[in-house]
């Protein structure tokens, strides 16, 4: 999934260089690749502060996962902190507009993280139907619902790098099969991710139709943290569809303050959940219930 990104990126970049280069005129300032790109000049003080806040998110959670030893979630740490630093790099990005290996930098980092907060979730899916509750809640064999996700995760990713190839080309008819490709590839990763918010609201509705909600077990709140973190994230999914949908010159990538509202909040928000709630603590304090088949009158 990550590689199909960077394919994205490098295909984006081609173009965005292409058309800075076609554009120059002599006695007329030459279009940059950050101007190309995003169609304004990042806020300095925007970036600061939005790298700040995900720094202070990143020491918590390393502080959260040292503390519980839960070397299974270092990913997601680990993936705030370069969502950090890519925030940041958007500093050196306005002041060198022009600079490849800056704006390559910034958007490695910011594009890339997003992909490990959801591999989280994905775990954590697993891990509460191993340690929690019965595997028959889950819609799909955890393991086998997983797996589902993340070859289709892989597969959407791919689509989007194949169209982002197409889009670098020279051909007006190609470059638009490629953006409809890498749109239609976005699309179908939403609903992949989709599937995954079902899972959980299908085991969410077995279990409380059983009446376990009510007992009070500390893994309840599992079941709402990845509510809670995955509606987070898909608010992100649906602007970067209709921010994409858009084509180069809409509204929303024209504005740079929906890549923040609508973009890095979200995930943020996510992520912050777990600081809170930290899962662990929850899955090692729980055990499986012993269930009453004659009562439930379920086999």
């Amino acid at each position: 999934m990550k590689s199909a990104n960077i394919l994205i990126i490098v295909a984006f970049l081609i173009g965005a260089v292409r058309a800075a280069s076609g554009n120059s005129t002599v006695g007329i300032e030459a279009p940059t690749i950050v101007s190309i790109v995003f169609k304004y000049d990042p806020n300095k003080a925007a970036a600061i502060a939005a790298g700040v806040l995900y720094s202070i998110a990143s020491l918590c959670l390393f502080t959260r996962l040292f503390m519980n030893k839960a070397w299974w979630g270092l990913h997601l740490p680990i993936a705030s902190t370069l969502m950090s630093v890519g925030l940041f790099m958007r500093i050196p990005m306005a002041t060198n507009p022009n600079s490849l290996p800056i704006f390559m930098v910034q958007e490695f980092f910011t594009l890339l993280p997003p992909a490990a907060y959801l591999a989280f979730n994905y775990i954590l899916y697993r891990r509460f139907f191993v340690n929690c509750v019965d595997r028959r809640y889950s819609w799909i064999k955890p393991e086998k619902a997983i797996r589902c996700i993340i070859i289709s995760d892989i597969a959407t990713a791919s689509i989007q790098g194949a169209g982002g190839g197409l889009e670098a080309s020279t051909n007006a008819t190609s470059e638009k099969l490629g953006a409809d490709i890498v749109l239609a590839g976005l699309i179908l990763q939403t609903v992949s991710f989709a599937f995954f918010m079902i899972l959980i609201v299908h085991a969410w509705h077995g279990i409380n139709r059983d009446g376990l909600l009510f007992r009070k077990e500390p893994w309840r709140k599992i079941l709402w943290i990845l509510m809670f973190s995955s509606t987070a994230y898909m608010i992100r999914y649906i602007y970067r569809v209709i921010e994409f949908g858009q084509g180069n010159d809409g509204y929303l990538i024209t504005h740079e303050i929906y890549f923040y509202l609508l973009d890095s909040l979200p995930l943020l928000i996510g992520i912050c959940a777990y600081i809170i709630y930290w899962p662990t603590k929850y899955l090692e304090a729980s055990t499986k219930p012993v269930y009453d088949y004659e009562m439930t009158g379920r086999v």
